[in-house]
């Protein structure tokens, strides 16, 4: 992964629209991720930092931009945990970015407050 064109946060996206959140999958993508017979117990879920917008809540992959309607109406899941990704992060931690020369990421080099965020989120 190449990032270029690095820049302060606020250039492309805006601040007060970037969160942090868990995905919880749909049972479909539950489905093709477990093989096993406790597939109907199980979900898998996924924490990143995601960009909110009108078309839904973004995050940035090294693949492409991926976007949840948020609510599982489109099947990919639903997003919860939704916080501010200022009550972990400090405006130095996070920048805009080109990735592989392709899209417009927000990106972070320090996953620890992630980390934290999954923490005090996510853990029983």
């Amino acid at each position: 992964m190449k990032l270029s064109n690095k820049q302060k946060i606020g250039t492309h996206f805006k601040k007060e629209n970037i969160f942090l959140a868990t995905v919880s999958a749909s049972k479909a993508d539950t489905k093709g991720i477990l093989t096993s017979k406790l597939e109907g117990i199980i979900s898998t879920e996924q924490f990143d930092v995601f960009y909110k917008d009108d078309t839904g809540y973004t995050r940035f992959l090294e693949e492409g931009p991926e976007t949840f309607a948020g609510d599982n109406s489109d099947g990919k899941g639903t997003i919860r945990n939704v916080v501010s990704v200022w009550e972990y992060y400090s405006e130095e931690q996070i920048f805009e970015c080109m990735l592989d020369n392709k899209f417009m990421a927000i990106c972070v080099l320090d996953m620890d407050p992630l980390y934290k965020y999954n923490e005090d989120y996510n853990k029983a």
